[in-house]
């Protein structure tokens, strides 16, 4: 008797059915549930996270539809609408329980200060034309040499792509982060230059290879300018492999 008995509670333990009949029973549950939840709650509010520089009123300027099931919801427009905006760069969707929905929005991040005559605006690592927010001012380059308006205008040319490329190694780079105040783009075979925060000397780049150039500058900041000082300069031309051009006042 107990050895048969052992026998079928071995065999029941080893037998997976039960197992997996409770987990589809507690999957359709949730499923169901789901489904309720779904089509009885209403989106009742929208609250917004990760906004810098575009501000909370503007965007409750985008039209949310209130009351409404997030089924009969079109959040791609939705989503299209507030990427729009100036500065959104994403704005991710999500829905609570509670009927709050909530929008985390990524932004654009300035990376120089386009002038363009008495017109100044941001732009990002895209050629995207941001405006000037009041307080919320950033600690970046001066451009020169694109046009600023009209805002809705990117900029597009091959000659920003390499200005940018030149931005993001800036970026990059501490030193030069540090030291150059302002860059441009030179129509000669120049190509980028920039000025020192210090006196503002000339520093010509060219139109490649930047990232080892500005390691070039690093070290030329740090073993000469620091040692004689940068007062008696007038440029400095990083274009040529192994060695570096100066020119003096």
């Amino acid at each position: 008797m107990t050895e048969n008995k052992q026998h079928t509670e071995s065999q029941n333990s080893r037998n997976p059915w039960p197992w997996i009949a409770g987990a589809v029973l507690v999957l359709g549950l949730a499923t169901l549930a789901g489904l309720y939840w779904s089509s009885t709650m209403k989106v009742q509010r929208v609250q917004f996270e990760g906004n810098h520089f575009v501000s909370e009123e503007d965007l409750q300027l985008v039209e949310v539809p209130m009351g409404m099931s997030p089924d009969s919801m079109n959040f791609g427009a939705i989503r299209k609408d507030f990427e729009q905006l100036p500065y959104v760069k994403h704005a991710d969707i999500s829905i609570e329980p509670n009927g709050s929905m909530n929008v985390k929005i990524s932004e654009r991040q300035p990376m120089a200060l386009l002038i363009d005559g008495a017109n100044k605006m941001y732009i990002d690592g895209a050629g995207i034309k941001l405006p000037l927010v009041p307080g919320k001012m950033v600690d970046v380059p001066l451009l020169y040499g694109f046009n600023a308006k009209p805002l809705q205008d990117t900029l597009r040319s091959n000659v920003f792509e390499t200005v940018s490329n030149f931005l993001t190694a800036v970026h990059s780079n501490n030193v030069a982060d540090a030291t150059i105040s302002e860059i441009a783009w030179s129509s000669s075979n120049e190509g980028v230059v920039a000025l020192t925060n210090q006196n503002g000397v000339k520093l010509i780049f060219g139109k490649g290879d930047f990232e080892n150039r500005l390691r070039n500058w690093e070290a030329f900041y740090g073993e000469v300018i620091k040692q004689k000082g940068i007062e008696k300069m007038r440029s400095i031309d990083l274009r040529f492999e192994g060695q570096i051009v100066t020119r003096e006042k």
